[in-house]
């Protein structure tokens, strides 16, 4: 009898997480650039809310909380790298073949993907807080109150960093991030 309860909380556990793995993964992976590191983070945080599962129950809005949860423990992951003398080690890039979509004609795939890679390459010009707050903003299509939320910052500054974001990001894709460098001095703002 325990043992079928246990089954139906892991059950029900898996039913609330798995249609968010991908998606968590993907935010995962931006924030770090790291497909390795990103899974780590992702299996780190679904291990922490397995064992902590009651409180899932008490969450109104699952996907914010989510963001939020994954965004902590991103932080963590990120101080604990930076007391270990070895970092983290990249790991491989994305294969072809993950890439390809059968369904786009080789010319436009080839236009998405230097469009994704640019603004990819952009983004890493951006200081850590424009980056995430584009990532969760933009890029995922969160509220500004669920952004707010998730950061754990001010309605009010969570604007003003969206809009400073852009501009900054906007500057690095017109002048290029081949000549980023000095330019990254004057719009740091």
């Amino acid at each position: 009898m325990v043992k079928l309860f246990q089954m139906s909380q892991r059950h029900q556990f898996e039913g609330l997480i798995r249609p968010h793995l991908r998606e968590l993964y993907s935010y995962a992976y931006r924030l770090c650039r790291n497909r390795e590191r990103a899974e780590d983070i992702v299996q780190d945080l679904v291990v922490r809310l397995y064992q902590g599962k009651s409180r899932l129950d008490q969450v109104d809005n699952l996907r914010p909380w989510l963001y939020k949860s994954l965004f902590r423990q991103y932080l963590n992951d990120k101080r604990s790298e930076s007391r270990s003398p070895f970092g983290y080690i990249d790991g491989a890039e994305e294969t072809l073949a993950e890439l390809e979509d059968m369904g786009e004609p080789p010319e436009a795939l080839t236009a998405r993907h230097l469009q994704q890679a640019n603004l990819q390459q952009a983004l890493q010009y951006l200081r850590p807080e424009f980056r995430e707050i584009l990532l969760i903003h933009d890029l995922e299509g969160f509220s500004v109150q669920e952004t707010a939320d998730i950061l754990g910052i001010p309605l009010g500054t969570v604007k003003s960093r969206v809009h400073r974001a852009r501009n900054n990001l906007r500057k690095i894709l017109i002048q290029g991030t081949e000549s980023v460098g000095p330019v990254f001095s004057e719009i740091e703002g």
